[in-house]
């Protein structure tokens, strides 16, 4: 197909995860093209390809509403909707809140990689505000109130979209069953050139996430305690004190780390725990980029990311699972992993994160366009 004019658009930028390195590997595709998105913090983004976008944004890019974004999520919808996105060939958003919410032109087809629909008004509604304290009185109602206009926009807003593509085949079942639409899937890309695999390794476990309590940092750090076995936390958030308190002298805390000091801690743990519910989750592939096998809670993301072994079969194994998001759960497994962890084969974990490079994310979101801009032009 000939070269087709693309724009993007995104939540918005105010950190530089996994989400948006995926705008990151299409915008070195198309370079110069326009970004459309609600705020932005290009402190996070020098010498990347997102900094040199032609960038778009909306009423809320003023430091009062950077500095209290998550305040003012009742006016995400209008914002979004006010982002003029002209008439390129394909707009594509980069969506977990409202990105897909765009007014684009009927001329434009406009893709949508869905990280997951907006999980606080939907599959996590009852989750939030438990954790936020919201379960009784009039803030409660109040913000019951404002998720269910939320799900009523995004319901409405769905349609806007002509074709979708999940980041997982856990992602692509929830697009299915709120959107009632069928979703491509195409995996995220993992810079796993970051990391190599050692011929030797400490006694030490390790957990590298942000300490937030949908995570489960807890698991972690309550299970290794409770089984005397050292264990370095990696990351910050809101969960630190807590965290603190359960730990027994075992468990060191080091708090954000360099990316070439993350790949030193990856390559020399024992293993590396991940015992939150993710969408997809790329900490369990850079683990096994380096060569180090990953203990899971078996649910979501990982179920696609890390292979149990098949019996007594560990040659292509990359990793254990426990079944039920308990400490007991996390400690039996780990119990196992004291006496099988020693036929995990380095190479089968670095193999098996080969299969996310970001090449062939790219590859496959390049064919994805222009399949669907074909089936596009034919119907229209």
């Amino acid at each position: 197909m000939s070269r087709y004019s693309l724009a993007f658009a995104n939540d918005w930028l105010m950190d530089f995860g996994g989400a948006e390195r995926c705008l990151e590997a299409m915008a070195e595709e198309f370079p110069g093209s326009p970004l459309y998105t609600l705020f932005c913090d290009l402190s996070q983004f020098r010498g990347s390809a997102v900094e040199r976008l032609n960038r778009s944004t909306t009423f809320l890019d003023r430091p009062f509403f950077k500095n209290h974004y998550r305040r003012y999520l009742a006016l995400y919808p209008l914002a979004v909707e006010q982002l003029h996105t002209g008439s390129p060939d394909v707009l594509l958003s980069f969506s977990h809140s409202v990105a897909h919410g765009n007014l684009r032109r009927s001329v434009t087809l406009h893709g949508c990689y869905c990280f997951t629909p907006v999980r606080y008004a939907w599959d996590l509604y009852q989750d939030y505000l438990e954790m936020a304290g919201l379960v009784k009185g009039v803030k409660s109602w109040i913000a019951k109130g404002l998720l269910h206009y939320i799900r009523l926009w995004d319901a409405g807003a769905a349609p806007r979209v002509d074709s979708w593509i999940a980041d997982s085949r856990h992602v692509a079942k929830r697009i299915r069953r709120i959107y009632g639409r069928e979703p491509a899937v195409i995996y995220p890309p993992v810079n796993i050139e970051r990391f190599t695999p050692s011929s030797q390794r400490d006694d030490y476990f390790l957990y590298a996430s942000r300490l937030v309590p949908y995570k489960r940092p807890d698991l972690a750090v309550r299970a290794c305690t409770r089984l005397k076995l050292p264990l370095h936390v990696v990351g910050d958030g809101p969960e630190y004190k807590k965290l603190k308190s359960l730990a027994g002298p075992e468990t060191s805390f080091l708090g954000r780390i360099s990316d070439e000091e993350l790949a030193r801690e990856m390559a020399g743990a024992r293993a590396l725990l991940f015992p939150g519910e993710e969408d997809f989750g790329i900490t369990p592939i850079e683990a096994q980029a380096a060569g180090t096998p990953v203990i899971a809670y078996g649910v979501g993301g990982a179920l696609e990311t890390v292979v149990p072994p098949e019996g007594d079969d560990f040659s292509q194994a990359t990793g254990l699972f426990f079944r039920e998001p308990t400490i007991e759960a996390l400690e039996g497994t780990l119990s196992r992993f004291a006496k099988v962890g020693g036929r995990f084969i380095p190479g089968a974990s670095r193999r098996n994160a080969e299969r996310f490079r970001k090449e062939r994310y790219v590859s496959e979101m390049k064919q994805f366009i222009e399949r669907e801009l074909e089936a596009f032009h034919g119907r229209y």
